[in-house]
């Protein structure tokens, strides 16, 4: 089977997004499939959207929600071959409750976008039933219409002196008790102010107390505080070995594949319950949720602080929150649905 993967996204750029496609992609390249990636951005490995043949592939698989006209005339006037999928990572309109910000016109435009590229396809892929459930409020397209594959991970073994190392390069001690935070923070949805103003009260109590910001954008310099800069994907597994707690104070997820791998890795997670973080969490067993306003923030990070055996314990049970959540396993899925919509 051959499928063709369009975006127009940087895929060299950091990102859930721009990692669940590179991921998927060579998780479906391990079970047989043919899979080039087409986009805006050209590499080595990733071809230009000006080159792509619909002609030539069996499946048509995009995310995001811009493409060039040439492509929007194949949407709109296609043969049986080849079908399309669209994936959701969201749905833009949340963002404009989120953040309340009415006159954002690119929440708009791109609500719309999604919206037309989920009608038009064959199969639609949400990450987690918070936004199927959004793209069924939005009338993307039936129920029956949309699969939940959600984000994944890939099991990486590293040696027990890899935390050691990490911590020294970044100049951080054995003795600290390091908070993980990796994403945008420039990005207001991701709760920068709301963490920041946590550490500041904590640290005054908790002076071993560090947050490990990835890149570390959005933040401005404080004691409390590591920055490591960009990081490429396959070294991110270090880090999260690196760190004692993982945390998430966002107004808004998907599904973020940084919970996924911080599960994955054994770190007790502190996340807001938000998209489809609930789905994989169940609080107090294998992470902790937060009330939805996140004010509850600070006594929460007090909670593990002052409680080693709840963080052994969430320790012991993140992984097996995950455990079916490998790329191999949702690569199978999205073959699976691939195969469905295929003529006979």
């Amino acid at each position: 089977m051959k499928v063709a993967i369009c975006v127009t996204l940087d895929l060299s750029a950091p990102g859930g997004v721009e990692a669940h496609i590179l991921q998927l992609s060579h998780a479906l390249r391990e079970i047989g499939l043919q899979v080039d990636i087409f986009s805006t951005h050209c590499s080595a490995d990733i071809k230009s959207l000006s080159s792509f043949h619909p002609e030539k592939y069996h499946i048509l698989h995009t995310h995001a929600a811009a493409f060039p006209s040439r492509l929007w005339s194949f949407f709109l006037n296609r043969n049986s071959l080849p079908r399309h999928i669209h994936t959701l990572h969201g749905v833009s309109l949340e963002y404009l409750f989120a953040c309340r910000t009415w006159l954002n016109w690119r929440c708009y435009w791109g609500t719309f976008m999604e919206g037309l590229l989920s009608h038009l396809a064959d199969h639609v892929i949400a990450v987690s039933q918070s936004v199927k459930n959004r793209a069924l409020q939005c009338h993307f397209a039936p129920s029956p219409k949309i699969t939940i594959i959600p984000n994944g991970y890939t099991p990486v073994q590293l040696s027990p002196q890899t935390r050691a190392d990490v911590r020294s390069r970044l100049g951080l001690s054995s003795d600290d008790l390091v908070l993980l935070f990796v994403g945008r923070g420039e990005d207001r949805l991701k709760g920068t102010q709301t963490i920041t103003g946590s550490l500041n009260q904590l640290y005054r109590q908790y002076p071993h107390l560090r947050l490990l910001a990835i890149p570390g954008s959005g933040f401005s310099p404080a004691p409390w505080l590591c920055t490591t800069g960009p990081i490429p994907y396959d070294r991110m597994s270090e880090y999260y070995t690196a760190a004692d707690i993982y945390l998430n104070a966002s107004l808004l997820e998907g599904m973020p594949l940084t919970i996924v791998e911080a599960l994955a890795a054994g770190l007790p997670v502190i996340a807001a319950p938000v998209g489809g973080i609930p789905d994989i969490i169940t609080p107090d067993h294998s992470g902790i949720l937060l009330s939805p306003d996140r004010s509850d923030l600070t006594a929460q990070i007090t909670r593990l602080i002052e409680n080693p055996t709840l963080r052994q314990t969430l320790t012991q049970n993140a992984p097996t929150a995950v455990h079916d959540l490998t790329w191999p396993t949702l690569a199978q899925q999205t073959f699976s649905i691939y195969q469905s919509i295929i003529p006979c």
